[in-house]
């Protein structure tokens, strides 16, 4: 069916907001009476970006670490480097009866400390309390049931864990091997090996046979046999025995001849030279910078605060 032909013009089409014409037709001008009203556009957009950008700036952050820099880093390092002077590492314990000190002996086992598994060396941490009487005329010791077992795979010519010595230094327990040189530090029935001394004045290729050690101005004093090493008929062989190690809490390590020390201390007690003395002078409760000797014994060395 032929569509008639439309003669008539095209109608306006009027679309309105608000009762103003926003399309006034398809085919004219845009109405003159609409104009934007730039300004107040703007400054409401402005306002609408000032109220965000001030709620980013006061939104609470997620806490992230504080970057190094060079002044908290010399803060940390302050820290922790500094020297811990704790002892005993336990608080005596004061009741009616008296004071109890925390005490601890280790074991020389000499040649039986060979263990049963292969390249394995042991010794012994016996811990107990040192009860002194509120009166303050007898001392009582009381041993815990159990004693710790302490193993190392360290050893030279067979031998290894001769442990000669326990000492509390920088707030941990040390203790040193008399063959092998090495310093141990213990935790609880585990021993770590911290430094490694050699003979003499640090070049012989043997390991320190340490029988002391004491704490004095913040360096650990590792002392041999005080003596020169000797044939079995008396020939002076070497004063290696006659040197001292001085350690540093960080580990660095020193060598002080004593041969002078150790001379004038048998000239003292009337001792002619290669004879030397051993004693025991065991002070668990030394005050610092005092002098804390331990003990030489085959069997127990101690006891020390721990």
């Amino acid at each position: 069916m032929p569509v008639p032909a439309c003669n008539e013009s095209m109608s306006p089409l009027r679309i309105s907001v608000g009762g103003l014409p926003v399309l006034a037709s398809m085919t004219k001008g845009a109405d003159p009476r609409f104009r934007p009203r730039w300004k107040a556009i703007v400054l409401s957009s402005a306002c609408v970006a000032f109220v965000l950008l001030l709620f980013c700036l006061h939104r609470p952050s997620p806490a992230r670490p504080v970057p190094p820099n060079a002044h908290n880093w010399q803060l940390r390092l302050r820290a922790e480097d500094r020297y811990n002077d704790t002892y005993p590492l336990s608080p005596p314990q004061r009741n009616p009866e008296g004071v109890r000190y925390r005490i601890g002996v280790i074991a020389d086992l000499d040649t039986q400390s060979r263990g049963s598994e292969e390249h394995t060396w042991f010794s012994y941490l016996k811990k107990g309390y040192l009860v002194l009487s509120a009166s303050g005329d007898s001392v009582t010791v009381e041993w815990d049931e159990e004693e710790s077992v302490l193993r190392s795979h360290l050893a030279e010519k067979g031998r290894g864990m001769e442990l000669s010595e326990l000492v509390v230094f920088n707030g941990k327990l040390y203790s040193v091997d008399d063959r092998t040189g090495v310093v141990y530090q213990i935790e609880g029935s585990k021993v770590v090996p911290w430094v490694i001394l050699s003979d003499g004045d640090g070049s012989v290729g043997k390991g320190f046979k340490a029988e002391w050690l004491a704490v004095k101005d913040e360096h650990l004093y590792v002392g041999g046999l005080g003596k020169e090493w000797t044939t079995t008929t008396g020939e002076v062989v070497n004063e290696n025995p006659e040197w001292v190690k001085v350690i540093g809490y960080k580990g660095d390590v020193g060598h002080e001849s004593w041969v002078a020390n150790y001379n004038a201390l048998r000239a003292a007690a009337g001792i002619r030279p290669p004879g030397t003395e051993l004693g025991s002078l065991p002070s668990p409760g030394a005050p610092r910078p005092a002098w804390d000797w331990g003990g030489v014994s085959p069997q127990a060395v101690g006891p020390a605060g721990i």
